[in-house]
C-alpha cells in the first residue's frame, strides 16, 4: 500500500516554450543568482548521452551508445573534469543510473538488431571494480531507467520502438507496430544475485492514441515509488505503482493551439502561423510538490536559439528535463535539443514558473543533471560529444 494516498495529476505542467513565452516572456534581467558556465569538456568516446552522479556529485557518467560503453568523468574540480576511462556494456546503453549506495552503475543496454524483435538487458556495473557483475535480461529494447528516493525499485522503460520506414495507415513510421513495449521493474533489496525482474504491461491504457502499442519513453521515480512512464508516440502519460506493478492512472497529454508559431523553413523567423498539435511528450520528472513536468516538441525563439531549419519538423524540439531543489530555489532545466541551449525556471509555484536564463551549450544537449549538493548543473550534448558545467553563484 502508499505510505499516503496518490495524489491525482489532471493536467501536466508543459514547459514548451510554446506556453511559457506568453506566461514567462524572455529573460530581461539576470537573478540574484545564476549559473555561470565552469568548464566545456570534451568526453574521451564519440557521444555523451544521458548522465548520472554518484551520492557526493564528484563523479559522473555517461552513455555513450557510438562505442557501446560508458565514460566516468571526475568532477571533483568542476572547472577542470578529468577522464577516468570507459566500461564496454556489450551492446548500445541508452540510460545510465547510479544507486544510492554509489556502489553500482545500472545501464539500460540496446542489443535490437531488428526492430521486429526487439532485445536488451540491464548492465550492473561495480564501480569501484569497473566491472559488470551481472547482466539481466530484459526481454525487449530498453530506453530510460531511473531509481527513486527510496532506493528500493529500478524502472525501466521498454520502448520497442518503431521501425521509421514502415508505412501504417499510409503514415511512414505510423502506429502501431508490435510488439508493444512495456516497463521493468527491478527489486534492488539484497546483493547483486539476489535482484529480481518483473514487467508492467501498458497497452490498453485511457488516453493512449494507440492504445495497443505504447512505446514508453522515458521515466521518473517519485519518494513513493511512483514511476511516471511518458508514452510519447501515443500522447499520453502513465502511472504505475511500482512495489504493487500496477498502473494505477493514465492520461492524455492533450494538444496545444496557438496562433503565433512558426510552421515554415524558410529561412525567416516569424511567428504568425496557427498550429494545432498535440504535445508529445518526451521527459518527464516529478517536481518537490507532486506534479508533473513534461519536456515537449515545440517552438522556442525569444532568446535567439531558435532553429528556422527545424520549424516544418518540431522546432527547437524540447527533449530533456531535470527537476531540483537549489540553494532554497526550485528549478526546472528544459534542453532544447536542436536550439542547443537549457532553458532554466524558478519553479518555486508550480503554476507559475518563471524564466531565469538560457543557457548555452554544445550540440544537442540530451542529458541533464542537476547537482544540488555542489550548486551544479551539467548538460551532456549528443552530437559534438561534450559536457557543459555550470555552476550556481
Amino acid at each position: 500500500m502508499l505510505r499516503r494516498p496518490l495524489r491525482p495529476v489532471t493536467a501536466v505542467l508543459s514547459l514548451s516554450a510554446l506556453a511559457l513565452l506568453a506566461a514567462a516572456g524572455p529573460a530581461a534581467a539576470a537573478p540574484a543568482r545564476t549559473f555561470t558556465p565552469l568548464a566545456t569538456f570534451p568526453v574521451a568516446g564519440e557521444v555523451a548521452e544521458i548522465i548520472s552522479a554518484t551520492p557526493d556529485g564528484r563523479t559522473v557518467v555517461y552513455s555513450d551508445s557510438e562505442l557501446g560503453r560508458i565514460g566516468l568523468v571526475d568532477l571533483s574540480d568542476p572547472s577542470a573534469p578529468r577522464d577516468r576511462g570507459a566500461i564496454d556494456v556489450g551492446g548500445s546503453p541508452t540510460s545510465v543510473t547510479i544507486t544510492s549506495s554509489a556502489r553500482y552503475a545500472l545501464v539500460a543496454v540496446d542489443t535490437t538488431t531488428d526492430l521486429a524483435s526487439p532485445s536488451g538487458h540491464l548492465a550492473v556495473v561495480d564501480l569501484p571494480r569497473r566491472a559488470i557483475v551481472r547482466t539481466i535480461d530484459l526481454g525487449g529494447q530498453p530506453d530510460s531507467i531511473d531509481i527513486g528516493p527510496s532506493g528500493v525499485f529500478a524502472a525501466i522503460a521498454i520502448e520497442n520502438q518503431r521501425d521509421e520506414e514502415i508505412e501504417v495507415g499510409d503514415v511512414e513510421g505510423g502506429l502501431p507496430q508490435l510488439p508493444a513495449g512495456f516497463l521493468s521493474v527491478v527489486d534492488l533489496r539484497g546483493p547483486v544475485s539476489a535482484w529480481t525482474v518483473g514487467r508492467v504491461e501498458l497497452t490498453g491504457l485511457p488516453g493512449a492514441v494507440f492504445a495497443e502499442d505504447p512505446e514508453p519513453e522515458f521515466v521518473d521515480v517519485d519518494g513513493r515509488d511512483i514511476a511516471a512512464v511518458t508514452l510519447q508516440e501515443n500522447n499520453a502519460i502513465a502511472l504505475v505503482d511500482l512495489a504493487r506493478r500496477t498502473v494505477v492512472g493514465s492520461f492524455s497529454a492533450g494538444t496545444v493551439t496557438r496562433t503565433d508559431a512558426d510552421t515554415a523553413d524558410d529561412d525567416v523567423v516569424a511567428f504568425d502561423d496557427p498550429l494545432v498539435a498535440p504535445r508529445e511528450p518526451d521527459t518527464v520528472q516529478w517536481t518537490l510538490r507532486g506534479n508533473l513536468v513534461t519536456a515537449d516538441e515545440g517552438d522556442l525563439a525569444a532568446a535567439g536559439a531558435y532553429p528556422d531549419g527545424r520549424s516544418d519538423d518540431k522546432g527547437a524540439e524540447f527533449e530533456g528535463a531535470e527537476v531540483a531543489r537549489m540553494r532554497g530555489v526550485d528549478h526546472t532545466f528544459i534542453g532544447a535539443e536542436r536550439g542547443d541551449a537549457v532553458l532554466v525556471y524558478d519553479t518555486d509555484r508550480d503554476a507559475a514558473p518563471e524564466l531565469l536564463q538560457v543557457l548555452p551549450v554544445g550540440d544537442a544537449p540530451e542529458g541533464l543533471l542537476a547537482i544540488p549538493s555542489r550548486g551544479l548543473f551539467v548538460a551532456s550534448n549528443e552530437d559534438d560529444g561534450t559536457l557543459s558545467v555550470f555552476g550556481l553563484r
